[in-house]
């Protein structure tokens, strides 16, 4: 019998031997193409959480090619980290990050939810109820990527 996916809403930094069941929402990739680079990505799971996955230059030359937004994947094992960056990507006190074991393989799930977009009233803003430093907006703009967050 085949293993059920994992939540990302559940994942604790207690095991590293995740399987999930996602799609990825987001994908850009950071550094000089051939020399440094390195992926980085948003996943959501069929409840509609998200968390932040990278994908470092050692293991990216096996992945690139595989890694497109909005298809769906099945992954597993990863380095499971804390989410403490100076800007964070996700709200999810963890981020994964591709290891030499990791496994990913392309899936049809087409259940699998799009991106969900979680609005804050914007007098929320105004009255300073807000996390700092966590990215709020990504724009994707021909060639670049322009970041938009509350400080």
């Amino acid at each position: 019998m085949a293993r059920v996916p994992d939540k990302i809403k559940l994942i604790d930094g207690s095991r590293e031997t995740l399987k999930l069941s996602v799609r990825i929402t987001d994908l850009w990739f950071i550094g000089i193409p051939e020399k440094f680079e390195q992926a980085e990505m948003v996943v959501v799971d069929s409840d509609g959480d998200e968390i932040h996955v990278v994908c470092k230059q050692d293991q990216l030359k096996s992945w690139k090619a595989d890694l497109k937004e909005n298809l769906t994947y099945v992954m597993h094992n990863f380095k499971v980290m804390k989410n403490d960056g100076k800007f964070r990507i996700c709200d999810h006190e963890y981020k994964l990050c591709y290891t030499g074991v990791t496994v990913v393989r392309q899936c049809n799930m087409e259940h699998l939810p799009f991106r969900k977009f979680r609005f804050v009233d914007f007098s929320t803003v105004i009255a300073g109820h807000f996390e700092t430093g966590l990215l709020v907006d990504v724009i994707g703009v021909v060639d670049e990527v322009v970041f938009r967050y509350v400080s």
